[in-house]
Formats: structure tokens, sequence, C-alpha cells
């Protein structure tokens, strides 16, 4: 009976672990599929921080070369005022003239290249994310001084509001670097769902061996105490005969 009952619950205990391992190989496949998915997240939103701090950064730089190269058109024209130039001056001036149109028009496709970026960066967030906040503050800023810059006289002033710029988009740097690193912290840990998974799977291993150990020891017991029986039976059976032969 006892050998009955031991098979019937060793059969149960291997269905048993037969459906949680399932249960775990298929929560597994997901969280590995969410944490692919996160990955190329990173990935994606990685180009678009990069792509926007780059693009702010030459933005910068532009609109000071095209300030600087319109001061010094301005000041041809003031310095001859009927017209009255020398060869080498209106040379001078149809190449100011054609460096400021090339500097209006680059300036103009990088503003579209910037908004399209941060459109890009900020597409990559739920609404009123507070990970993306600091950085649509700060951007909200820097977009501000872009605006300025071409609008102050002196050289010294552009260059001190440029490198104001620039330490700006240093700091939206730092900011998506720590959002990276939280991201990458999680791609590293697992999913919280596989987490959970791993560890009521190192408990329920734990379970299942002491289980089988104590299955084992009984099984190991129940037979030793059954070869004791047995061997008592057969000698009592052998004694039986000798003690009627001698009577």
């Amino acid at each position: 009976m006892d050998k009955i009952l031991l098979t019937a619950f060793l059969s149960a205990l291997a269905g048993f672990i037969t459906a949680v391992l399932s249960i775990v190989k298929l929560v597994n496949e997901k969280e590995s599929k969410t944490t692919e998915y996160r990955q190329a997240w990173t990935d994606s939103v990685r180009k678009a921080f990069a792509n926007l701090v780059a693009k702010i950064n030459a933005q910068a730089g532009r609109i000071s070369a095209a300030a600087s190269d319109l001061d010094s058109l301005n000041r041809l024209h003031s310095d001859n005022p009927n017209d009255e130039e020398t060869p080498a001056e209106k040379r001078l001036r149809d190449h100011l003239e054609k460096t400021v149109a090339e500097h209006r028009q680059a300036i103009h496709e990088n503003r579209m290249g910037i908004y399209e970026c941060y459109s890009l960066s900020r597409l990559h967030f739920k609404p009123n994310d507070l990970s993306f906040n600091r950085i649509e503050q700060k951007f909200d800023v820097i977009d501000g001084m872009l605006s300025q810059l071409g609008k102050l006289e002196s050289d010294a002033d552009r260059a001190e509001l440029r490198q104001k710029i620039h330490s700006g988009a240093n700091e939206i740097a730092g900011y998506a670097r720590d959002i990276l690193k939280t991201e990458w912290e999680t791609v590293k840990r697992g999913e919280p769902a596989y987490q959970g998974t791993k560890k009521w799977s190192i408990r329920g291993s734990i379970i299942m061996l002491t289980i089988l150990l104590a299955i084992g020891a009984y099984a190991g017991i129940s037979i030793w105490k059954e070869n004791i029986r047995s061997e008592k039976i057969h000698l009592s059976s052998k004694e039986t005969p000798s003690q009627q032969d001698s009577k």
C-alpha cells in the first residue's frame, strides 16, 4: 500500500514540477522580449539625445559666426556709404553677403533639426514623465538663449551667452545619462516579473529538493524496515521446523 501511495505521490509531484517549469519558461520568454524592447528603446533615446545636444552646440556656433560676419558686412557698408569701394572691398563684400546667406540657411535648417530631435526625444516618454521634466525645462531655457544670441551686438556678449548654451547642453547630456543609467540597471537586473519568477523558482527548487529528500529518506527507511521484517519472518520460519524435529 505504501508503495502505491508513494508511486502516486511521485507521479503527481513530477506533473506539478513540469507545470511549474512550463510557467517559468513562458514568463521568462515574455520578459526576455520586454528586455529586448527596452534595450531598443534605450538605444533609440540615446541617439535622439546625442543628436539634440550636438545640434544645440552647432547652432550656437553657427549663430555666433553669422552675427560676427554680419557685423563685418555692416561695417564695410558704413565705411563706404556712397558705394565707393575698391575691387578688393567689393570681393570681400560679396564674400560676406554670400557667407551670411549661407549662415541663415544653415541656421534655419539646424533649428528644424533641433526641434525634430527634441520632439523625437519627448515621444520616448509618457506625458508628464518626471524623468524627462528636467530636460524639458532646460531645453526651454536653451531655446530662449539661442533666440537671444543673434540679437546681441558685441562678440564678448555673444561668447558669454554661447558658453551658457554649451553648459546647458552639457546639463541635458547629464540628465540623459541618468535616464540611460536607470534603464540599463533595469535591463541588467531583468524585468520585475522576471526577478519575481527567479526568486520564487529558487525557493520552489529548495522546497522541492527538501520534499524529494524527505521522500527518499522515507522510502529508504520503509524499505529497510520491510527488509528487517522479511528477515525476521524468514528466520522464524526456519526455527519452527527445527523445534518440531527436536520434540
